[in-house]
């Protein structure tokens, strides 16, 4: 892609070298480019080895991938033996060897755009607004009890946090609860004001806001497309958020596609240590132990000047890393109740007859949270809100825009091709930085009456490699 839309770049990378060379085999940075081509690449093809090993451990612990089959409420259906988490654990080894290729290329190849491309970091930039809301439970402090979700959120192996203009402004998940706000304003949806309100307060006492998830009633109003008006059948998730002066504003918070908000949580709040992963906070250090072919590895992902397309794609290498160190950890830690003859894998769970509920973790693209009502032992209201509403939502009612918006408007434009070639592939990376599987729904105007529609297949590029 580089060679078609930015021919004189592809010039210099075949005389760039690699600085971490030896660490990935790629000699120049056009070699790294080319070993990334879909299906004809070598790293490419390795890589389909690789992700054939992490679904194996999946479905080795719940069955199959997707959709795992022995999953149910009150934990799983696996019966845990020591051949169970060998067979897990040769596989994490070999992703483990394979991190340590994989960090080092890709830092070899973000950096060479910066260097060969002068003001590139303005390529799907935008205000650092980032939410997570935690990962990888520590059994020994979660109880799922909505009062005491302060503390076992706080610690959990990833750090629930919201970043507010690169700073830590919570850790707390009732506070990150209790301030979710959805907006309306360009959404094919009435507003729910009139409606019942299903919480008033929270377990905890605090009162709960009519737009929060809880007390959402979705009242769809379908209407002609209108980029003036309503536009859109995503709603606006918004944080509330009062300011050092007491300026309250509803903050379009994004999860730069997941690992950034994580990384940059956990590295600033400063509560992870675990051996394998140690918060500093202001980086994240990752540990790999030595595997067949390498020797040990210590990465560290340092917080980056900036919140656009590269650093999304830089940290979610990173937490690749992270997430094997966290996976040795746990499987550790689970062959030690295995020893100790704590076999359990559930825990009978009955559905109460009056609840309010609320859960938090992280997709793989970012925030996950689900907000629940049972009433007479039935749900009354519930509501998930994944990632995708809180990236790819519209202008709200204030008239604020969504990540995708804010963080496409305005953005560089460096493809050297003319208008009857342009393929938009700055505009690609600016939304699959967020989300890899969007750009194949992203639609350009080029003026003149023209619309080009650039629909991406997984076999890409393959037949101008193939020539």
């Amino acid at each position: 892609m580089v060679k078609e839309t930015n021919p004189r770049v592809w010039e210099r990378a075949k005389t760039t070298e690699a600085p971490h060379a030896k660490d990935h085999g790629y000699r120049t940075i056009a070699e790294i480019m080319t070993a990334l081509n879909p299906f004809t690449g070598e790293f490419y093809r390795e890589t389909l080895v690789v992700s054939r090993w992490t679904r194996e451990m999946f479905c080795l612990m719940e069955g199959r991938h997707v959709h795992p089959s022995t999953l149910y409420p009150g934990g799983v259906g696996t019966v845990p033996t020591v051949q169970l988490f060998t067979d897990y654990i040769t596989r994490l080894m070999h992703y483990v060897e394979f991190m340590k290729k994989v960090v080092p290329l890709h830092d070899d190849l973000f950096d060479f755009f910066y260097e060969a491309l002068p003001g590139y970091e303005q390529v799907g930039f935008r205000r650092t607004l980032l939410g997570c809301w935690g990962a990888f439970q520590d059994p020994n402090v979660c109880d799922y009890d909505y009062r005491t979700m302060t503390k076992w959120g706080r610690a959990m192996y990833v750090t629930p946090g919201v970043i507010v203009d690169g700073k830590l402004v919570t850790t707390d998940l009732v506070n990150i609860n209790l301030n979710i706000r959805i907006l309306l304003g360009s959404s094919y949806y009435g507003g729910w004001e009139n409606q019942e309100t299903f919480v008033k307060q929270d377990p905890l006492g605090n009162p709960v806001d009519q737009n929060h998830p809880w007390n959402q009633t979705t009242l769809p109003k379908p209407q002609k497309r209108d980029f003036d008006g309503k536009y859109t059948w995503v709603m606006s998730p918004r944080w509330f958020h009062a300011g050092e002066a007491g300026d309250k504003k509803h903050l379009a918070l994004d999860t730069g596609g997941g690992p950034i908000a994580r990384l940059w949580a956990t590295a600033l709040a400063g509560l992870v240590d675990i051996g394998y992963v140690k918060a500093t906070g202001h980086s994240v250090k990752m540990y790999l132990p030595r595997t067949a072919l390498k020797p040990e590895v210590e990465f560290e992902w340092q917080i980056p000047k900036w919140s656009n397309a590269i650093e999304r794609d830089r940290a979610r290498t990173y937490f690749q890393a992270y997430a094997a160190c966290v996976a040795l950890h746990c499987a550790e830690q689970a062959l030690k109740e295995l020893h100790a003859g704590r076999t359990s894998t559930f825990t009978p769970f009955k559905v109460p007859d009056e609840a309010i509920g609320c859960g938090f973790h992280e997709a793989v693209r970012g925030v996950l949270s689900h907000h629940l009502v049972i009433r007479k032992g039935k749900i009354a209201n519930y509501h998930p809100y994944p990632p995708t509403p809180w990236n790819a939502n519209p202008r709200d009612v204030y008239g604020t825009p969504g990540p995708y918006e804010d963080a496409v408007q305005n953005t560089p434009i460096f493809e050297e091709n003319g208008p009857d070639k342009f393929k938009g592939i700055d505009i690609m990376r600016a939304v699959r930085s967020f989300d890899p599987c969007l750009p194949c729904g992203v639609h350009m105007y080029l003026g003149n009456g023209k619309v080009l529609e650039t629909v991406h297949t997984p076999t890409f590029g393959v037949a101008q490699n193939q020539k």
